[in-house]
């Protein structure tokens, strides 16, 4: 995972170079945004508590090589706000990014984002559940775009770059 990251880092710093990523800042600023107000009502509803009692209980959805099914582009997304990635997994037999605290990643990937467990639905009222996945919705198209933007401008810098260095043109 660590090589991949560091790939990762190499092609965000290729974005910037070529300008790319002050086309989606705002996007960003506004998942972030939403993200938080995600995690409150995660709070509010009581979901945060209930995974944490999971959690001391041994039990927990994050398991192995979950890691694997995180995109290029969502990782990048995680670069860019902020994400502090371990040289390690805390835990070897769950997902690279779960860590004591919970899930190290800001944005995170649908199955995730989705993932209700029994206890969830049997100890937090439907209406506040759907409060919840309304603004996990908004999260989750706001954070398609911004994928589809990085992995558009990845391919056409791989497109346009060989590995001389050396631009080339289809005219």
């Amino acid at each position: 995972m660590n090589e991949k990251l560091k790939n990762l880092k190499v092609k965000v710093k290729e974005l910037e170079e070529k300008g790319l990523l002050s086309k989606i800042e705002n996007s960003l600023f506004e998942l972030k945004e939403l993200i938080i107000k995600e995690n409150k009502e995660r709070v509010l509803c009581g979901m945060t508590d209930i995974c944490a009692e999971c959690g001391k209980e041994g039990k927990v959805c994050c398991g192995s090589a979950i890691e694997f099914k995180y995109s290029e582009q969502l990782l990048i997304i995680n670069i860019l706000l902020g994400t502090n990635f371990p040289d390690e997994p805390e835990f070897y037999d769950m997902c690279f990014f779960l860590t004591s605290s919970g899930c190290l990643l800001f944005a995170r990937d649908t199955f995730c984002i989705n993932f209700i467990c029994d206890r969830i639905r049997d100890k937090i009222p439907i209406d506040r559940l759907k409060r919840l996945t309304e603004i996990e919705g908004l999260h989750l198209q706001l954070q398609f775009k911004i994928e589809q933007f990085l992995k558009q401008s990845i391919d056409h810098i791989l497109f346009f770059h060989n590995d001389n260095g050396m631009n080339f043109s289809c005219t």
